[in-house]
């Protein structure tokens, strides 16, 4: 079992790029959603730090056992939670330290403590979300109407639908230059 410590704003800047998110907290719950998809088949958990301006630490309620969301505060970021985490720990479970902060990279040189940057996670989670939407497991639900619906009512609606092109497609009788009443 390994313990991942997720520096949450690097990887969640890592998986947006540049683009600067309409909805940070929904983005963030997308996050943790994913993470929490990647460590479901394992006995792995996550601490996902996230930065914040507030007087306290404070941990949110998590929809998962195995992902826990932490945010920051005035006097303790989330590179110094990762750092004091991964010391306490790696004397007795594998670490695994995700972020992409050069200095934070270079505290944790430690036994039991792998380094993976954002970018290599990030990769990693991208990879996990391919796998399971090829898997044969999961529901395939067709996106045309004519894959969701019984043959016989497809019939009629090619039916209708030539009927209705044909009938567009005939000159009409009338003259069209009268108004028509």
């Amino acid at each position: 079992m390994s313990v991942y410590l997720i520096d949450g704003y690097n990887l969640l800047h890592q998986l947006l790029g540049h683009d600067a998110a309409d909805d940070l907290e929904e983005e963030r719950a997308r996050l943790v959603d994913h993470i929490a998809s990647y460590m479901g088949g394992t006995s792995d958990r996550a601490i996902v730090v996230f930065d914040a301006h507030s007087q306290v630490l404070q941990k949110t309620e998590s929809a998962t056992r195995n992902v826990d969301v932490y945010f920051g505060s005035f006097s303790r970021t989330a590179d110094s939670i990762i750092e004091k985490e991964a010391y306490y720990l790696s004397q007795g479970e594998n670490v695994v330290v995700v972020s992409s902060d050069y200095a934070l990279q270079q505290t944790i040189f430690r036994p039991n403590v792998v380094r993976r940057s954002s970018r290599q996670f990030a990769g990693d989670l991208q990879e996990h979300t391919k796998r399971i939407a090829i898997s044969q497991k999961c529901i395939r639900m067709g996106h045309r109407i004519e894959d969701r619906i019984d043959p016989g009512t497809v019939d009629r609606l090619k039916a209708l639908r030539d009927g209705l092109a044909g009938r567009e497609e005939a000159p009409d009788s009338t003259d069209s230059s009268e108004p028509r009443s």
